[in-house]
Parts: C-alpha cells; structure tokens; sequence
C-alpha cells in the first residue's frame, strides 16, 4: 500500500498526503482517486481551458470540471476559487464527490470494481463507448499498472470493473496502430492539399477527447487524437477529408509573415489536425506521447510534403491567438521538431525557430516527484549535444548518464505550490549555509548556453537569491541573483553562459536573508 510507503515521508503537505488524507475522511480508496488523477491530468495540478465549445472545463489535480464544483465546494467545505488553486482541497473535493455518488448506489466501498460506476460518472463522458474505455483501458489500466506520486508508487491491482465492457475487444499493444473511430464531422477539401500540421492539447482525457470528437452533436473533429503516454492513437478522418479542428484563417502576421499569399484561406482546409490527452496548462509531456505524435506527424508531412520547420508544424494556439493557446508553453517544440525528422529518417536541429511557441521543457513527465542525487559528477556518462535539454527536480525524468540534480537531506520534496514544472520541485529554509541544490551536466564540447530557471513564486520565497554556473574544476562562468517571490510557472533567463566540455553545473544557493523558503525546481539550458 502507498500509506505505507508514505510513513517515511517528508512532512510536507502535496499530492501523496492530500490523497491519503482523502481516503481517511471520505473512504473513497486512494487507489481510485490516483487512477484518476493519472488519467485525467497525469497527477499535475491544470488549469483547463476550452478546447472545444461546450465542453467542460477542468481544474485541478483530479481534473474537476467546471459543472461540478458547486456541488463539490458544498459536500467538502472549500469554496470554489480554493478548489481550483490548491491540490489538498481539489483532491478533497473530488473524493467528498465520488463518496456521495457511493453512498447513494449503496456500493461496497472497499470493492475496488464496485466504484466503476462511480468512475464512469466522473469522466462526465456522455457518449458510452467512451464512458466504458475511460473506466476499463483507462482508470482500472492505470490501476493494474500502479500510479507514481511524489516518488511513491501505488500497488498495481488486477480488480475488473463492475461495468459493461467496451465493444472494441482487442487489447492495448502500443505497437502503433491506430484504432478507427470514425467522427461525422468532417466534409471536403474542395481539391486543396495539405500544407500544415496542427498541434492541439485536448483539455481533457484521452477517452472524453476522442467520443467528444466522434459525436455528430459536437460539431468538433481532429485527425488524430494521441493518448496521455503514445500508447494508442486514434484517427477520426481521412487525412483527404477537411476535419473541423481550428476556427481560424490563415493571416500570415502570425507566423513570421511566411506565405502570406493565402490570407484568409480556413485552417481546416489545408491542416490536419493532432489532438492530445493533456491541458495547456500543463508544464511537461509525456516522452511517450511526444514521440508518438512525432511518428504521426512524421507521416502526414511524407504523404503530404509538408516541410519540416516551425512555420508548418505549428500550435492551435498561434493561428487563433485571440482565445486559444494551446498546447501551451511546457510543448517542447525544439525537440518535438527534432523528433520528426529523426522519425522521418534524417536528424539535425529544428531548423529556424518560427513563431510556433515557446520551445518549452524537452523532458517528460516521467514519475511523479523529486529523487534525489544519481551519483556525483565525473569523467564517465553520456553527454548532452547541441540541443535544449531540461534538468527536471525528479531525477526519473533526466537522462541522469548525462544530467541529473543533487541535494542534501536538508531539501525536501514538495507540491505544495501551484505552478510547479513537471511533479514538484525541492525546498529548503534560506540561513547562512553552504548547502546548493546543483544541476549537474555534461557537455561534449566548450559551448555557450542560455540558461533558464523555473520555481513557483510566493510571499515566502526569497526576495534575493542567487544561481552560480560553475565548471568541472570549480571556476566560475556566471552568476545571477533573482526575486523568488515574482518570476512563477515560467522559465526566467539567468544568463549566457560559456562551459567548457565535461561535467558542469548550474548551482543554486541558499545562503541569503534566513526566514524564507527557497526552491529549486528545474533549469533549461538551449545553446546560444
């Protein structure tokens, strides 16, 4: 069981404890709440967005949507806006839910399948086809996996579901094929061809995605639709046909004024379209699910000749700027890029940078929370190359042969914060110590990078602290002192830094004024 695992916790309040604390008041099983908080947003706390129109709109941990929070701010207590913002309260909230939703069919609640009508209720899936996909594959599949949270790890079950099971009988293989689910929303090219490839984030689950966009009264559709890990795809339309995925034009001042000559020709007539299970608002993409949409979008551009550069292979977000900004800033375009050509069979940089969005992280979501030190920095390991590489908090999404983050015991594990990059970040009180938390790398070759910082912001956060880059033989290349209280869920700019080839670090100290609460949580490092 996680409650065991977690006796030797931190003190320290985040996703692990608050779905402990919830199982203890509500009795809903901690097991089905991470199941779900897995599927639904990947255990990181979202701010949803509208995606597509009349759709519910998500928040927090557990992905409660808009519709339900009233309801749930009544059974737990919390107001609404506390609901949206704090992991506790959001976890707390959507188990008072599911627990009234028990009470009332009377279920065993100590029966994981027993709770499978309940699960089918939260996905808030009309379609049923959808409803019986979230709860087996998804739900009760991430049950029979086991759920990470915080660096704890639930016990994989076996339970099966107390609900019909989906029509589709064959199983999950991840060997790449896609599953056919035909939408009715689509109609005809006219004749045009294929000239761009869309990125879209679905603001929801994998299965609430793909029925949303299979039903006629939705009047929504996409090509593709890539789940949460790359593990399945489904395709909606015939890349011939015109599916309806964006609501734009196309006007060239959005993207670095390139083919400006087709002004005002639909998006949709000369797009496809590639949703995936995930929010814009969240901060990392699993590497799995990357690497799939890569593949797929690797296809559309061979069978299509669409080039491979940031002003065809662009977000829904910078062709519809004015009320979509999807898939958000944490899409690693950098690497997504590189991803495709190597898919297609050719390697290199992502070419010119285009407007397409920010490069983002580069890392996956990985398992959930901080780990510690891989081991200390030497002459041995794998080296980073010349492209954007992110050192997350939780060593379980590094390429540790390569980079990896070393604290001490005196750094602790928290999710406390929303706005936090990937699981979580490491904390530690600011007093008059020697005692960094240090991003290690290794480099191939002498190379000048610009080097980011991300943290989550907060009145206890240092108002003066400061990250040195340091080489292998401990000489100085950089400094910068930066206000922790401000900056928060983006990546600030500390420098251009040259290292020279070898292992390097990027150091953040906590010796500054004591009485705050200093956090060290990722640094991106793209070469200049």
């Amino acid at each position: 069981m996680l409650l065991a695992l977690l006796a030797c916790a931190p003190e320290t309040t985040g996703p692990a404890n608050a779905f402990v604390a919830a199982e203890a008041q509500t009795g809903v099983p901690m097991e089905i709440l991470l199941a779900i908080a897995k599927v639904e947003t990947g255990v990181q706390a979202v701010e949803g967005a509208e995606e597509f129109p009349g759709q519910d709109v998500s928040y927090g941990v557990m992905g409660l949507r808009a519709s339900r929070l009233e309801t749930a701010s009544k059974l737990s207590g919390y107001d609404v806006e506390t609901i949206k913002r704090s992991s506790d309260a959001n976890v707390m909230a959507a188990a008072t839910l599911l627990a009234a939703w028990a009470d009332a069919a009377a279920i065993d609640t100590n029966n994981l399948s027993a709770w499978a009508p309940m699960v089918a209720d939260y996905s808030g899936i009309d379609e049923q086809e959808g409803r019986r996909e979230y709860v087996w594959y998804e739900v009760y599949g991430a049950l029979a996996k086991g759920v990470d949270v915080e660096g704890y790890r639930s016990d994989a079950r076996s339970d099966t579901p107390d609900y019909p099971p989906p029509a589709r009988t064959s199983s999950r293989t991840g060997d790449g094929s896609t599953v056919w689910t035909p939408s009715p929303n689509y109609n005809s090219r006219s004749g045009a061809g294929v000239d761009y490839v869309i990125i879209h984030a679905c603001e929801g689950s994998y299965s609430g995605c793909w029925s949303w966009l299979a039903n006629s009264s939705s009047g929504v559709s996409s090509h593709y639709v890539v789940n949460t890990d790359g593990s399945e795809v489904r395709q909606l339309v015939d890349e011939d046909s015109r599916a309806w995925h964006i609501s734009a034009s196309y006007d060239c001042k959005y993207n670095s004024s390139k083919e400006c000559g087709i002004n005002g020709t639909s998006m949709n007539t000369i797009s496809v379209g590639i949703e995936h299970a995930g929010y814009t608002s969240q901060t990392s993409w699993d590497a799995g699910l990357i690497a799939r949409s890569a593949e797929i979008a690797c296809g559309v551009t061979q069978r299509h000749g669409v080039p491979i550069d940031s002003y065809h292979l662009v977000g829904h977000g910078q062709l519809q700027p004015w009320n979509r900004s999807d898939p958000g800033t944490g899409w690693p375009w950098t690497s997504y890029l590189d991803q495709v050509r190597t898919a297609c069979g050719s390697s290199g940089s992502s070419g010119s940078s285009g407007s397409s969005g920010s490069s983002g992280s580069s890392g996956s979501s990985g398992s959930s929370g901080s780990s510690g030190s891989s081991g200390s920095s030497g002459s041995s390991g794998t080296s980073v190359t010349a492209s954007s590489f992110v050192i997350d908090s939780n060593n379980s999404a590094n390429d540790t042969s390569a980079y990896y983050i070393d604290v001490s015991d005196e750094w602790w594990s928290s999710t406390s914060a929303s706005g936090y990059y990937n699981t979580g970040y490491w904390v530690a009180p600011t007093e008059s110590v020697s005692d960094p938390a240090s991003f290690y790398f290794n480099t191939d070759t002498s190379r000048c990078y610009n080097v980011e910082a991300w943290w989550t912001s907060g009145s206890d956060r240092p108002p003066s602290v400061t990250f040195v880059g340091w080489d292998q033989n401990d000489a100085e290349v950089g400094r910068a002192t930066v206000n922790q209280q401000t900056g928060g869920k983006q990546w600030n700019k500390l420098g251009s830094w040259t290292f020279p080839a070898g292992w390097n670090r990027v150091m953040l100290s906590r010796w500054t004024t004591s009485g705050y609460y200093t956090i060290a949580d990722a640094v991106r490092l793209t070469p200049c």
